[in-house]
């Protein structure tokens, strides 16, 4: 009833593994009763005066800060997106608001100064460069909560909360050339991720990313939460085949190199380790969503309740011939496959009923013979379109 970090160990339900994975998951399994459980453990177990903790159940562990509480709004975001639950939005906003609102007392000046930063990351991501970002996040998690339940006053004072975040970060960390903080993988990636990198400079910071991956030859230098954001850039960006190429690394660090050394489940940290990191631990997982989200390209959209309205952008890297994947949503089965034929690619699209699904295909893209850009389907049906490559 617990998600926990690893079964052998700590057996903990630690909110950065949730933040890490929750998505994941939920492209996996079923976590509708199971996540509305996980919101409601997290307030049941909120210090005396409503500061959220690292882990729910309440262990006697406080020291991760945001990145670890945020798993509570966060996951009555994508309960919402994913199920359609409002259920756990209500019951619940309060105790998020007390949270945040204490969060913002530790931090008058909008720069959070402690806690965990890119846990198991290998690149210096020191704590107000990456944590200070979540909490704009977070700010920004809240005021879309209280405008959900009609909490106008709640909603402005989040989002001047979250401006106030925004411009202090952005004085203080990110020059005029896009690089945040120290420039590593995590801070970029994070910066990009929750958009508090200034729009203007959002395409040099994605440069300044794309060179520190190809400073460390191709390779990752992110840990629990950079490695999710990165990825997710990168696929956003148009640049697939660099987060592709990341995941296919075979030598250290990364998946590839996992498996050489006989992994059969995800390790903590990216070296082999004799006694001291876990080698069956969730938070590298989020791997998995990333194949489905952007090779498959399955998405709901920001404004998707339970599915509702749907993205396929899917993404044909080089080096992969074919892609199969789906979900079962709440409203029925989504699926999108590809597969290279001849000097094409065909892609077969299927939706389900009551649902409105924007899919953005390659320039060139054809459905019987008619060029097709984006097209906004609406209703159930199975389609069928040839890219000319």
């Amino acid at each position: 009833s617990v998600q926990s970090d690893c079964p052998h160990r700590e057996r903990m339900g630690y909110g950065g593994d949730i933040a890490a994975t929750s998505e994941a998951l939920m492209r996996n399994f079923d976590m509708a009763t199971f996540y509305a459980k996980t919101v409601s453990d997290w307030t049941e177990n909120a210090r005396p005066d409503g500061m959220f903790t690292d882990t729910a159940p309440f262990v006697g562990i406080q020291y991760c800060g945001i990145g670890w509480a945020m798993a509570h709004p966060l996951l009555i975001e994508q309960l919402g997106q994913y199920y359609g639950d409002k259920r756990t939005n209500a019951e619940h906003y309060e105790a998020a608001k007390r949270w945040l609102r204490l969060v913002q007392k530790q931090y008058p000046d909008g720069i959070a100064k402690d806690g965990l930063s890119d846990h198991e990351g290998l690149a210096e991501t020191p704590a107000p460069e990456m944590v200070t970002p979540l909490y704009y996040q977070s700010a920004r998690l809240l005021a879309s909560m209280a405008s959900r339940l009609g909490r106008q006053a709640d909603r402005a004072h989040f989002e001047r909360l979250a401006d106030t975040i925004r411009t202090a970060y952005q004085t203080k960390f990110v020059d005029g050339k896009g690089k945040v903080g120290t420039g590593s993988q995590a801070n970029q990636a994070i910066g990009l991720h929750t958009g508090i990198v200034p729009e203007h400079l959002r395409r040099d910071a994605l440069g300044v990313l794309l060179e520190d991956v190809k400073a460390h030859n191709g390779h990752l230098t992110t840990g629990i939460l950079g490695t999710k954001y990165m990825l997710d850039e990168f696929s956003r960006a148009g640049h697939a085949d660099v987060a592709y190429s990341i995941v296919t690394q075979p030598d250290f660090p990364g998946w590839g190199w996992m498996l050489r050394n006989g992994a059969t489940t995800l390790w903590e940290h990216w070296e082999l380790s004799e006694n001291t990191f876990s080698h069956n631990h969730p938070m590298f997982g989020s791997v998995s969503e990333w194949m489905m989200k952007w090779l498959g390209g399955i998405q709901p959209a920001e404004d998707a309740v339970g599915f509702d309205r749907i993205v396929i952008r899917p993404q044909t890297v080089h080096g992969l011939d074919w892609v199969k994947s789906s979900y079962k949503s709440i409203r029925g089965k989504i699926v999108s496959n590809w597969r290279r034929a001849g000097k094409g690619i065909e892609f077969v699209i299927e939706i389900p009923a009551n649902t409105t699904a924007t899919v953005r295909l390659p320039a060139g893209a054809t459905e019987g013979g008619k060029a097709v850009g984006k097209v906004v389907m609406r209703g159930s049906g199975r389609y069928v379109f040839v890219a000319e490559m």
